[in-house]
């Protein structure tokens, strides 16, 4: 039986295990959330290990906070049922039956209702996401400000998935009602996560938008797999790893941690002094998903018909803008793709693969002119 693939969010809070190679970012993120009240916009590579630090930083918070993850939601109607269920969850879990449909006549939830509505929300209609989307979020950024008094923090996680599903203009509607409500006197602060050169970060860059200068950006890079190595002597506590088995986890697995403890799990059953241990578990790992990768790369197409290829090229370490395409058909390819968080930058002028797995299944792939291209470079 191979390791869970079930990501932090899945489970709940993960071990302190998973600050490992994310100890920097660790303590920023605690300091800033200690000593700021502005609203936090953080800006992270895919598959950085960012939902499980800031799972972790929320934990040791004395300010109450939730934490809504933005993948699960279709547009802002969506966001505010989320964020009311977890507000109400929270802070008022005896009225969470009535909430969730369970009891139609709760006594609790009927006064929380009536509490609610001499601040001008209407907590009926959120809860059968009646009205606009807009307004609804404004009623449930209300709504966790007074169940928290003022004093809670609002953690949006994987904001990007959501804005990119939206239009251009749903996208800044929405982003102007957080901007808002987070100036409201009285209201809870907002912690916002996305992606690397995405909506959300672009928006706080750009002069007209509304979220423009409305906080500050924390940058979060995925980490290199040395850094997983050098917090493993103040991370010891936590975990039993050899030093050996874990650097070689997170050489394979590009400093994706997700997949670094997937790796370093997988082990178990296999001998730990064998020296192949890490590169035996992330076989099986790939040979497990790799129907599953293999229709992750045939549906890129998708995105755009030359995604496939460019993709390709970056997994075998060729520059995407090398390839005999038209330079513009590249671009859109590596727009979309960024979009969806199936690549990023980790430096100027560099292009990665989010996810190491995809990565391995295009090199071991590639079309043959792409392999006699790296076999050029290898030269």
């Amino acid at each position: 039986m191979l390791a869970s693939t079930k990501t932090p969010e899945q489970v709940g809070t993960p071990s302190a295990r998973w600050l490992i190679g994310l100890m920097a970012e660790h303590r920023e993120l605690a300091l800033r959330l200690t000593e700021e009240a502005e609203l936090l916009v953080i800006e992270t590579d895919p598959l950085s290990g960012t939902s499980a630090l800031l799972a972790l930083t929320l934990a040791d918070l004395e300010q109450p906070a939730i934490t809504v993850d933005a993948r699960v939601t279709a547009d802002a109607l969506d966001l505010a049922i989320a964020i009311a269920t977890a507000a109400i969850t929270r802070h008022a879990p005896e009225a969470a039956s009535w909430w969730n449909g369970a009891a139609a006549f709760d006594r609790e939830g009927l006064q929380l209702a009536r509490r609610l509505s001499t601040h001008g929300i209407d907590l009926e209609r959120l809860r059968s996401g009646e009205g606009a989307g807009e307004e609804q979020l404004r009623n449930a950024l209300e709504l966790f400000s007074e169940l928290s008094e003022g004093t809670g923090l609002l953690a949006i996680d994987h904001l990007d998935d959501l804005l990119q599903r939206m239009s251009a203009s749903s996208a800044r509607t929405l982003l102007g009602v957080l901007r808002a409500e987070h100036q409201r006197p009285g209201s809870a602060r907002q912690l916002l996560v996305g992606r690397s050169a995405g909506r959300l970060a672009s928006a706080l860059r750009d002069r007209q938008h509304p979220l423009y200068r409305a906080g500050s950006i924390l940058r979060f890079r995925r980490p290199r797999p040395q850094q997983f190595v050098d917090d493993l002597a103040i991370g010891r506590p936590w975990t039993t790893v050899p030093v050996s088995l874990l650097g070689a986890a997170a050489e394979l697995a590009n400093g994706a941690s997700a997949y670094v403890w997937r790796i370093v799990d997988a082990t178990e059953r296999i001998a730990s002094e064998r020296d192949d241990a890490a590169l035996a578990a992330w076989q099986r790992l790939r040979e497990g998903a790799e129907p599953s990768v293999a229709q992750q790369f045939r549906l890129l197409g998708s995105a755009h018909r030359a995604a496939p290829t460019v993709l390709a090229a970056i997994a075998c370490d060729i520059g995407p803008y090398e390839l005999p395409l038209n330079p513009k058909s590249v671009n859109d390819a590596l727009s979309r793709m960024r979009a969806r968080g199936q690549v990023f930058s980790p430096q100027r002028q560099r292009w990665a693969i989010s996810d190491p797995q995809l990565a391995a299944w295009a090199r071991d792939h590639a079309a043959d002119a792409i392999r006699r291209r790296t076999r050029r470079v290898d030269r």
